[in-house]
């Protein structure tokens, strides 16, 4: 158990005892007959459960706070280690992808340095198809209050387990688009009222075949998507750097994200990233797709399963009170 864990458990106790001192204090003055006494009870009874349900929030509330913290520094501390490591380079060009100095390789720079402050957990199949998710016990919780949640999937390719899963143990509504196919996965047998599927892709500009994020949004009457799961072969990169300029905040709260990195240049993806962690997305989660490395032809490790939480916002996963270093 960790310390703040611990201090946590012990002030819980503590306020515990002190509610039964104060309801026993109250039994005692009154006595045992009198109608007044048991409401006086009671009383104290709701105030001391209020008291101790509020302060257990607000306990559980700042010790996610400081682990964000925490958290904060040292992705930060990872970012200047990155800038270090580049200045010996004189300029990006320099820098070999796939074996540079000290056996580096593209990935070792972009390591995910944040950390969940919830439970990580993996939705959907192993392999092809799953993604970590930060807090997902959060979601399951909608199953039972019925609260409502948004989930943005694209590029479901015949494969939707993850969508499957995320329908069976939440109250989420899914929104999936994919305009490679006609339909959701086997996985999927109807999906009810929650699920809405559209032979669409995600782009830069509305075309025939290709929607924005914003007319998407707009069309589903939504402003914020809890989770947002994005595969689309490449065009990942137009279509965020297309949001860094669109977009103030990002309107979601974590991001599952494969990267094809051959479709850039070194320099372009470096620059690519920045961009993508100055608005406040920060990685707590990577998986290799080593695919490529094992088919007939030996391709390079290009492939990285991403999971990010936007800091730059509160949210179910972010209290209010975060302070991010940029």
């Amino acid at each position: 158990m960790k310390e703040t864990d611990m201090r946590l458990l012990i002030l819980v106790l503590a306020m515990s005892f002190a509610c039964i001192v104060v309801l026993r204090q109250s039994h005692r003055l009154v006595g045992h007959e009198d109608s007044a006494s048991f409401r006086l009870e009671e009383i104290a009874e709701v105030n001391c459960n209020a008291f101790l349900v509020d302060r257990m929030k607000h306990g559980y509330q700042s010790s996610i706070l400081k682990r964000l913290q925490l958290s904060e520094k040292n992705w930060h501390e990872a970012v200047i280690l990155r800038h270090e490591y580049m200045a010996t380079k004189n300029n990006l060009d320099e820098f070999k992808p796939w074996g540079d100095t000290g056996f580096t390789v593209l990935w070792n720079l972009f390591a995910p340095t944040f950390d969940c402050p919830y439970i990580k957990k993996r939705i959907g199949s192993i392999g092809d198809g799953g993604k970590w998710l930060c807090g997902f016990e959060l979601l399951q919780e909608s199953k039972t209050t019925k609260a409502t949640c948004v989930v943005y999937s694209f590029g479901v390719n015949r494969e939707s387990s993850f969508e499957a899963e995320i329908l069976e143990k939440t109250n989420c509504d899914v929104f999936a688009y994919d305009m490679t196919v006609r339909r959701m996965g086997q996985q999927i047998s109807g999906g009810g009222t929650k699920l809405r599927f559209k032979s669409v892709g995600l782009g830069v500009n509305n075309t025939h075949n290709l929607r924005t994020l914003e007319t998407l949004m707009a069309e589903n009457g939504h402003l914020w998507i809890d989770v947002l799961k994005i595969d689309i072969e490449g065009a990942e990169f137009a279509t965020l750097e297309s949001w860094f300029d669109s977009y103030n905040v990002l309107p979601f709260g974590q991001l599952q994200l494969e990267i094809h990195s051959h479709r850039l240049s070194f320099p372009d993806f470096y620059n690519w990233w920045e961009r993508l962690e100055s608005k406040g997305l920060r990685a707590f989660s990577s998986e290799i797709n080593l695919y490529p490395c094992i088919s007939p032809k030996g391709y390079r490790p290009d492939l990285m399963e991403y999971s990010f939480i936007n800091v730059h916002i509160s949210s179910i996963l972010v209290p209010s009170g975060f302070r991010p270093k940029i």
